[in-house]
């Protein structure tokens, strides 16, 4: 598994699919894109959910956290640094504690 370090944080993006109705629906047509598109495509995702968080995360700001790990968390559009798990294969993004720019509240949706 990954561990973030210092004031990072680790995110699981939405997949393009899951956020894209469009491109959701030409994929149940059979149409798809490149693997070069959806590379670039997934990259403008810009939500996710928190899955672990640095030792240092939030001290610059106080020390008082404003999302954790299972919170669904909108970032910063090119921030961060995709990285692929070589456990399970799965694609993160590494982003600054600053980077977290929305935490959506679930408990009222």
């Amino acid at each position: 598994m990954l561990v973030p370090l210092g004031h990072r944080l680790l995110v699981k993006p939405e997949k393009f699919e899951e956020v894209d109705e469009l491109y959701a629906a030409a994929k149940r047509a059979g149409i798809h894109l490149s693997d070069l598109d959806a590379r670039k495509e997934q990259v403008a995702v810009d939500r996710g959910v928190i899955v672990s968080v640095g030792d240092t995360a939030f001290k610059d700001f106080g020390g008082v956290p404003w999302c954790q790990v299972g919170d669904k968390v909108a970032y910063t559009r090119h921030g961060g640094k995709l990285i692929k798990d070589p456990e399970d294969n799965v694609e993160y993004i590494v982003l600054n504690d600053e980077d977290i720019i929305v935490r959506f509240d679930t408990s009222k949706v």
